[in-house]
């Protein structure tokens, strides 16, 4: 999909971390969103979350069958508040797996700062940037989330500022999300005369 044509992000004047509410506070959440690497996931064996020990996290399902032109192709992401009871019953995780080449599991650990301090309340906030990173993404396997906006399910979206880390994804994974921003078409000016 390309740039849609001729628009542009408006010019809010200032940085992202600068654009602030009434009373001052940041707008833009800012979450940062540490990936594993990559651990190859056979068919007939436990997901490789041995090491992992998160509570609260988002995942991502990669596929190389070799004759594709970009290395480990993102193919499903998901959130999970128990990363050790998550794969025992996945069927789209199953169905990814049972496809020719292999498949991988990367976790992505989510730091909220300062704007969530209990990890009981991140589930509707994980599930907004599970869905924004879908939209992001494109990825093949999540087709129930495509079909809707992020901020328009049962938990309505908050200004995100999402930051990667960790491992890249071979840039097929954004650096940084902005959202909401505003996309807008200019018209001729012509007020100078």
């Amino acid at each position: 999909m390309g740039r849609p044509e001729l628009f542009h992000c408006a010019d809010w004047g200032t940085e992202i971390s600068d654009v602030e509410d009434s009373q001052g506070h940041p707008i833009f959440k800012k979450v940062t969103i540490t990936w594993s690497r990559p651990r190859t996931w056979k068919h007939d064996e436990p997901a490789p979350i041995e090491t992992e020990d998160k509570s609260s996290c988002l995942y991502c399902l990669l596929r190389d069958h070799k004759r594709q032109k970009a290395k480990d192709k993102i193919v499903y992401i998901g959130l999970t508040k128990n990363i050790h009871g998550r794969f025992y019953n996945h069927p789209k995780a199953e169905k990814i797996r049972n496809k020719r080449g292999s498949t991988l599991l990367t976790v992505g650990s989510v730091n909220f700062g300062r704007y969530w301090r209990s990890v009981a309340n991140t589930g509707p906030a994980l599930e907004q940037l599970e869905h924004l990173l879908i939209w992001s993404i494109f990825p093949k396997f999540n087709d129930r989330k495509m079909g809707q906006l992020p901020g328009m399910g049962k938990h309505k979206t908050k200004p995100w500022w999402i930051v990667r880390k960790g491992f890249t994804f071979h840039g097929t994974m954004p650096r940084e999300i902005v959202y909401p921003w505003m996309l807008v078409k200019l018209g001729r000016d012509r007020s100078t005369r």
